[in-house]
């Protein structure tokens, strides 16, 4: 699914990123490893899905250098970035409804596809019996999984997930967490935006803190005690 490598599969400097006139993100730097999971944290509001929509293409940059495995993706379309080895899980999946489970996760999927299939079906070994189903008629961790193996089926080497743990229950959650930690065995790069200290505790290397627009890096011990205080949650 991902190439094993040492080195950085984001960097991103001096990015600002607005919707519309209103600038949302200023001046971010941001770095994620190969096999390394990096959070994102911070409240509702506080910008998490404009930087990860940034990345991914799906809003405007002013200024600023994104490179994903070495290459600059800034002036890309989202479509080919996405090419560049560049994958997203946005919030609550959005999975289309009225296709089945196995034509969610192939389309626009990368060759070879029944081998990146079986891979999928190895990491969520659920979604084989399920995979005749309309999407439309899946519980919450049902999607969720979907929409991973959805993102896999691109072989990216940059996975970017927004809110993965949003709205499924404690058991689900935990269930996520293990999930991701195989993930980063693959040697795929993570980045995921949350909320849910708990939850980026048990699956994050490396934290930055978003407040305004403003991202700056966090100190695993001083830094993710500073943002439970201020009850990011």
């Amino acid at each position: 699914m991902a190439k094993n490598s040492d080195g950085e599969v984001l960097r991103v400097a001096g990015l600002d990123a607005k919707y519309g006139r209103v600038k949302v993100i200023r001046d971010a730097h941001v770095s994620v490893k190969a096999g390394e999971v990096v959070g994102l944290v911070g409240r509702n509001g506080a910008g998490k899905t404009t930087f990860i929509s940034a990345i991914a293409g799906l809003v405007t940059t002013d200024a600023g250098s994104i490179l994903v495995a070495g290459s600059e993706i800034s002036g890309l379309p989202a479509n080919k970035r996405v090419a560049g080895g560049l994958a997203i899980v946005p919030s609550g999946g959005r999975l289309f409804k009225s296709l089945t489970v196995e034509e969610n996760l192939t389309i626009g999927a990368a060759a070879p596809v029944a081998s990146l299939l079986e891979q999928v079906f190895t990491l969520f070994p659920e979604l084989i019996r399920l995979r005749q189903r309309y999407a439309g008629k899946l519980s919450g961790g049902e999607r969720q999984m979907v929409a991973i193996g959805r993102a896999l089926m691109l072989r990216p080497r940059l996975l970017l997930m927004d809110e993965p743990s949003e709205g499924l229950a404690p058991i689900v959650v935990l269930r996520l967490a293990e999930t991701i930690k195989r993930l980063r065995a693959t040697g795929v790069g993570i980045l995921l935006a949350e909320q849910n200290m708990k939850f980026t505790d048990l699956v994050c290397q490396r934290w930055y803190s978003i407040e305004k627009g403003a991202i700056q890096a966090l100190d695993r011990e001083a830094g993710l005690q500073d943002a439970r205080t201020e009850r990011v949650h």
